[in-house]
């Protein structure tokens, strides 16, 4: 026998194969006695045997476990099934599913282009198109209408086994759960100024972030200088570099035009005193930790896209004081109570 006769014959042998890959074994009855079922029939004029081989494979193997018989039109009975699906594949690589469903009386249809598709895995697109667009239309019966009046027109009773895959299908999209709502973040540039009873004015800015929702965490960093005070001996000049944490609560969402919020802080003060003494007199220079705690109160007027308007007021008790001295004598510092402002401009998102 010539090669090229052989592989003929080989050749069909593979596509008769593949015909009937989709009923049950060799001598077995397609569909089986008192097994719900469904009859698939392909057209097309794209199929090749391994791949028609593999579809059949794969979309009798993922209903199987739902205890669905999937049997091939061309050797399936005449009885009615629980569907047909018509799986069309076209020379130019768009894959056209149509699903004739006898439980709700309903004919659905759906397009899918496969050029994109990696070859591989062409199979389990069409058997996944196939299978979406049958539970698409099962999934009606798990809804349950108001009680009409009369049975309603084409209905039929819903077997066991659609309700089975509608309730794996309604825990599988109910296990996703919402999308959980987007993290707020607004960062903000912000003049400031402290005045505390122990006799330091401070000026300066701050760089904060904040992140959160309506319960937000703050985070700051920011710089100080204080005006000179005179002292006994000459004045005495300071600066700061500070960095706190905070938490606030806002009033109303962080969305809305206008707002207010309130809030505790925390913050670790860097300061540093120098002297100038005046004629006949020494000066020196010093520094020291403090540490600040306060509550505040602010709130925000939205400006264009992300973009608003923040100011801040402040009240706090150093919880470790800084002070200058000059002769013994506390000229300014950082101690008793503390009351502050700020103002600046921040950008939040989402808006």
């Amino acid at each position: 026998m010539r090669r090229g006769a052989a592989g003929a014959i080989a050749l069909a042998a593979l596509w008769l194969a593949c015909r009937t890959a989709l009923a049950a074994p060799p001598g077995a009855a397609c569909p089986p006695d008192a097994v719900p079922w469904l009859r698939v029939s392909f057209a097309g004029d794209s199929w090749t045997p391994s791949l028609h081989s593999r579809v059949a494979e794969q979309l009798g193997a993922d209903l199987d476990g739902h205890r669905l018989a999937v049997c091939d039109a061309a050797t399936a009975p005449g009885t009615a099934p629980l569907a047909d699906v018509s799986i069309a594949l076209s020379a130019s690589a768009v894959l056209s599913v149509e699903v004739v469903d006898s439980v709700t009386d309903k004919r659905m249809t759906r397009q899918v282009a496969l050029g994109g598709v990696p070859h591989d895995a062409v199979a389990l697109s069409i058997a996944l198109a196939a299978e979406e667009l049958l539970h698409a239309s099962w999934i009606e019966a798990a809804l349950e209408p108001p009680p009409p009046p009369a049975p309603p027109v084409g209905m039929h009773p819903v077997p066991a086994v659609v309700r089975e895959v509608n309730r794996e299908e309604i825990a599988r999209l109910e296990g996703a759960g919402p999308a959980p709502p987007p993290v707020w973040v607004q960062a903000a540039l912000m003049g400031a100024g402290e005045r505390s009873t122990g006799g330091e004015t401070d000026l300066g800015g701050d760089a904060r972030v904040a992140v959160g929702g309506r319960l937000a965490l703050e985070g700051e960093v920011g710089i100080r200088a204080s005006p000179g005070v005179q002292s006994a001996h000459g004045t005495v000049r300071g600066r700061e570099a500070l960095a706190g944490l905070g938490l606030g609560v806002a009033l109303v969402p962080r969305a809305a035009e206008w707002g207010a919020w309130l809030g505790v802080r925390g913050e670790l003060l860097d300061a540093q005193f120098s002297g100038l003494a005046s004629p006949g007199a020494r000066g020196a220079s010093g520094s020291g930790i403090g540490v600040l705690a306060s509550t505040a109160a602010g709130g925000w007027r939205r400006l264009a896209g992300p973009w608003r308007l923040v100011a801040e007021l402040d009240f706090g008790v150093p919880l470790r004081a800084v002070t200058a001295s000059d002769a013994g004598t506390t000229a300014t510092g950082i101690s008793g109570l503390s009351l502050g402002a700020a103002l600046g401009v921040a950008a939040a998102l989402p808006e």
